[in-house]
């Protein structure tokens, strides 16, 4: 086997090993709060709620909708919820 062949089954399952829900609130914590980046606690902890009791959560970290991780989404100051039709986080 050559350096450059590719399983993809084998980084599906590394990357199911890094990205638990402990591993990525341990890498959240560790975020620095930047204004106008990222979001304020009180904000981020309303967004996450939003997402934990959402009916497209999978795997208690991704969000059927985007694809992307509920916990750094909801992070980005920016960024808004990917619900069809309507913006959860705005509610």
């Amino acid at each position: 086997m050559q350096e450059t062949d590719f399983c993809p089954r084998c980084e599906r399952l590394a990357l199911q090993r890094l990205l638990t829900p402990d591993n990525i609130m341990r890498d959240i914590s560790s975020m620095a709060y930047v204004e106008g980046v990222t979001t304020p606690s009180n904000e981020y902890e309303k967004r996450l709620g939003t997402c934990f009791s959402c009916e497209a959560l999978q795997g208690r970290t991704t969000c059927a909708h985007s694809g992307s991780l509920v916990a750094y989404r909801a992070k980005i100051m920016g960024a808004s919820c990917p619900y069809p039709g309507k913006d959860k986080w705005r509610q």
